[in-house]
């Protein structure tokens, strides 16, 4: 009780923003979101929702598991062929007959989150992770909401779908139907998602630098960096349309869309070249991103609030 009778949980407190993280696809860079991710935790950040699609719903879904220790361990130790292998005899034929519908075989990456992926954690923690995968059947783009699955194998089909990069890696069935893959080619930085779902603060992370001058070598770099093209696309127009609708709320425009409001957005992404693509990863390259991720974060964090506090004083 306070002096004057009340009870002090009657007074109205200051409600937190609604707040998201948005991680895009990026394969072997994903390592970098890791690193941004420890830097907002330790400085205080909690996050009500995490959008993502391919690297960054796996990533989000550890994060909500309240592992980040196990899952920054994981990433210290990952290599290529704990994810990927190249295909047997056998698969090479059954590819050349139309049969196998990818490239590369990712036994080892289902081995892994069968192992190390825990639906009933997802479910108990604070944070709701939402993820997106495309079914090539019927060219449906769908949010799944990993507190609606109910079995771990379900939590293992979607994440396994969300991160199948077509032609590299085989769709998947959901439900033993359709043909699901990387949601990322149609929306890799879920921004507008998050936007819909009602947060009012996002943390996008960024899997590329804002400028790239490096150039493929061999095949592999080739198929990478076209679909960088396609994610970074994607990303950057979600990016413009969110932008666009902020200026036009400011600006008190009738155009604007019934029940739009201003969402604050922060973008992390590399401040150097991050010279390596989809397919690449390699324990110590993982390191390195992680560290830059973790420094790229605090500078971030602390412009952002030297600016809040100049904004705060000039006004």
């Amino acid at each position: 009780m306070s002096g004057n009778g009340k009870d002090e949980s009657s007074y109205e407190r200051p409600v937190s923003p609604k707040r998201a993280l948005v991680m895009p696809g990026g394969g072997g860079r994903g390592a970098y979101q890791v690193g941004v991710a420890k830097a907002l935790m330790e400085s205080g950040l909690q996050f009500d929702m995490a959008f993502g699609t391919s690297i960054g719903a796996i990533n989000a879904a550890f994060l909500a598991q309240g592992d980040f220790r196990r899952l920054e361990e994981i990433w210290g130790k990952l290599c290529q062929w704990d994810i990927y292998k190249l295909p047997s005899a056998h698969q090479i034929g059954r590819m050349m007959l139309g049969h196998k519908l990818g490239m590369l075989d990712t036994k080892p990456l289902e081995e892994l989150l069968r192992r190390e992926a825990d639906l009933r954690k997802i479910k108990a923690g604070p944070m709701k992770v939402r993820l997106f995968t495309t079914d090539l059947c019927s060219l449906e783009t769908r949010l799944i909401k990993l507190e609606d699955l109910q079995t771990s194998s379900e939590l293992v089909d979607v994440l396994m779908a969300t991160s199948a990069v077509p032609i590299a890696f085989p769709p998947r069935h959901l439900n033993g139907k359709g043909l699901w893959v990387d949601g990322g080619l149609v929306r890799n930085t879920p921004l507008r998602a998050a936007i819909d779902q009602g947060a009012e603060e996002i943390f996008m992370v960024l899997l590329h630098p804002e400028t790239v001058n490096i150039c493929p070598s061999n095949m592999w770099q080739v198929i990478a960096r076209l679909l960088d093209i396609v994610l970074d696309s994607s990303a950057q127009k979600e990016l413009e349309l969110a932008r666009l609708y902020n200026r036009l709320i400011d600006e008190g425009s009738t155009v604007v869309p019934y029940g739009m409001r201003s969402v604050k957005i922060e973008v992390i992404q590399p401040r150097r070249p991050v010279d390596i693509n989809l397919l690449e990863i390699d324990p110590e390259r993982s390191k390195e991103l992680i560290k830059l991720g973790y420094e790229d974060a605090n500078l971030h964090l602390q412009s952002m609030y030297e600016g809040e506090l100049r904004a705060a004083k000039a006004s």
